[in-house]
């Protein structure tokens, strides 16, 4: 009996257990479900938006429904406020600040606004600093007036009617925050980036407010006053609204004035800086338009097909300055002499090179390896009767007309006799430049290798593989259009750079970068440039016996030349010389490509013979 009595006990007290936990869980799924419908809800509301709030706040105030500071806080007050205003305004009375809410307490009617809303309408964008006081003076009539000439609105010392509709409206124009010295940000990079579009800038565009910058925004702001824009613009140097408004308005024209040949005038500075950032000319600019800019604008008004005979009237120089302003097809040539760099200067050796008059890889620098192509030049036009001949006779400067005629392609389907030795060498020079000949075969001689070569050149460019430079495979190989040997990768290394770049041939016939390493070439430039065909894996571990130190992934570019990791002792990880490690980015072998074992394994593992170029520089 005392048994029974004790299990019909538990067996209540479970019920009575399991009761209460049935309860809570449905208090708590009622108060989570509650919860949720009040998060939703919230999520409507503008309550913890300070800005917003902090608004509302302030017309709550203005209408008598709160007292104290719009300080952008939900607080108790706040809610009541927002309370009682809701209730006689027709509104739900929640206590929490809807979109409705908001928009019908931040709604002015414009014909009964007060100053205050006036001055606070200002504030909010950006035309006038400070609070709203109620009383328009001289700052407040600025900004109205400023509000006005940004929106296309006759400048008065009054908000009328217009400036209120237009005031209170959706379509009223913010204006940005002013810039200065020290700002810095994406804000400033779009401002240094249209100061350059119009030539006032020429530094770099890093989102840096300096001195170049200040310098910049103080130029423009004289051409805007030159202009005659003198209504609230000052040279001070600082980025005002206005100033930032003109500078970056769709409709703002830079033109001042007619510019003319060798006068000195700020505009053709301007002019200048232009056409160089299009790539037109690559000579410093001036405040002189030169023989070269003239070529240079004559060249900008074929390509955008403007017909004039003006130097830079009004309609060049809104097109120059535009934003779908063309870059140039190619640079203007101009008179070079050795030690010049530049675009020209790399103009002419790449014509040299595809002439088959240089193999030395094109460094944009008039050096010692193009003035020995020039020589080469004028003795094989000698021996060709051609009477430009003359033009290169001084290996050491070029003439304008000398540098326009190698860029008009003066090495280009000749069509010349390939019988002669100097025509043969050119054909392989070019054959080698392409990666097709190995450098020992620039011999002069049609021999076998040549011949296939010329092949492998005519099969890769959908020529017929005649084994003879005909004059289809002549109007392909002296060209820009002539394709390399296909190679799977292409290695370069840069010697100045001490980098060491790897493409990979993609399905369009091109390269694609896809590895950049840091190396460490040859001390005493002992590295050897030039184009090397035959590169291919070696070992794993490579012992260097004269120097008695390993190398991983040992790689050979030519002979005793060769890619590999940093040096060890032994051939252990265990044993690696640290000073071969922190030496990788400058020189510091004995004429092998140092690289890191990551790197050097890369190499190793991807590149095989026959399958890789690889080039020095």
């Amino acid at each position: 009996m005392f048994i029974c009595s004790n299990r019909h006990n538990r067996i209540k007290i479970m019920r009575i257990a399991a009761a209460l936990l049935i309860a809570l869980a449905m208090f708590h799924f009622c108060a989570v479900a509650e919860e949720a419908v009040d998060g939703a809800a919230q999520a409507e509301y503008l309550d913890r938006q300070s800005d917003s709030l902090r608004a509302a706040q302030r017309r709550l105030i203005d209408l008598g429904y709160l007292r104290g500071g719009a300080d952008g806080v939900y607080g108790p007050k706040t809610e009541e406020a927002l309370q009682k205003y809701q209730g006689e305004n027709g509104l739900e009375p929640t206590g929490h600040l809807d979109s409705e809410t908001f928009r019908l307490l931040t709604q002015v009617d414009p014909k009964s606004a007060s100053a205050k809303d006036i001055q606070q309408r200002l504030i909010d964008l950006g035309y006038l600093q400070g609070t709203a006081d109620g009383v328009i003076g001289p700052r407040s009539t600025e900004a109205i007036q400023l509000f006005q000439r940004l929106n296309g609105l006759p400048v008065s010392q009054k908000a009328n009617d217009a400036t209120l509709a237009r005031l209170f409206s959706e379509e009223a124009l913010a204006v940005p925050a002013s810039l200065s010295s020290g700002s810095r940000g994406e804000a400033v990079e779009n401002l240094q980036r249209q100061l350059l579009r119009f030539g006032f800038f020429d530094g770099e565009v890093d989102g840096s407010y300096g001195q170049s910058t200040t310098a910049a925004v103080r130029d423009f702001q004289q051409h805007l006053i030159d202009q005659g824009y003198t209504d609230g613009i000052e040279v001070s140097g600082v980025a005002s609204p206005l100033t930032q408004f003109c500078l970056f308005n769709e409709r703002y024209s830079t033109y001042l004035r007619d510019v003319t040949a060798d006068i000195s005038d700020s505009e053709a500075l301007r002019i200048e800086r232009r056409l160089f950032r299009l790539g037109y000319t690559d000579l410093p600019a001036d405040d002189t338009l030169d023989e070269c800019s003239l070529a240079a604008l004559e060249l900008f008004k074929q390509q955008t097909g403007i017909i004039t005979f003006a130097t830079a009237d009004r309609e060049i120089i809104d097109a120059l300055f535009s934003e779908s302003a063309p870059a140039a097809s190619h640079c203007v040539p101009h008179a070079i002499a050795f030690g010049d760099s530049g675009t020209v200067v790399g103009d002419v050796e790449a014509a040299l090179v595809r002439g088959g008059m240089m193999i030395k890889y094109p460094t944009g620098t008039y050096g010692s390896g193009m003035e020995e192509a020039v020589e080469r030049l004028y003795v094989y036009l000698q021996e060709q009767k051609d009477p430009s001949a003359e033009l290169y006779a001084d290996a050491k400067a070029l003439s304008m007309e000398a540098v326009r005629k190698l860029q008009e392609g003066l090495l280009e389907n000749r069509f010349d006799n390939t019988s002669g030795t100097a025509e043969i060498k050119r054909m392989q020079s070019r054959l080698y430049t392409l990666f097709y000949l190995p450098k020992a075969g620039i011999d002069g001689k049609l021999g076998r290798d040549t011949r296939n070569a010329l092949k492998a050149f005519q099969t890769a460019n959908g020529l017929a593989e005649s084994g003879t430079t005909d004059a289809a495979t002549q109007s392909v190989l002296f060209t820009e259009a002539a394709l390399p040997k296909p190679y799977a990768h292409r290695i370069e290394v840069s010697i100045d750079k001490q980098q060491v770049y790897v493409y990979a041939l993609n399905e369009q016939k091109g390269y694609d970068l896809v590895e950049t390493f840091t190396c460490s070439t040859g001390l005493n430039n002992t590295t050897p440039r030039g184009v090397f065909l035959d590169g291919h894996p070696m070992n794993r571990w490579h012992h260097f016996i004269k120097f008695n130190c390993w190398a991983q992934y040992s790689f050979e570019i030519t002979g005793d030349i060769m890619f590999h990791s940093v040096l060890y002792s032994t051939n252990s990880e265990k044993s690696l010389r640290s000073g071969s490690l922190y030496a990788l980015g400058n020189p510091a072998s004995h004429g092998c490509v140092r690289l890191a074992v990551e790197d050097a394994k890369y190499l190793f593992e991807h590149c095989k013979r026959g399958q890789v170029v690889i080039v020095i520089y």
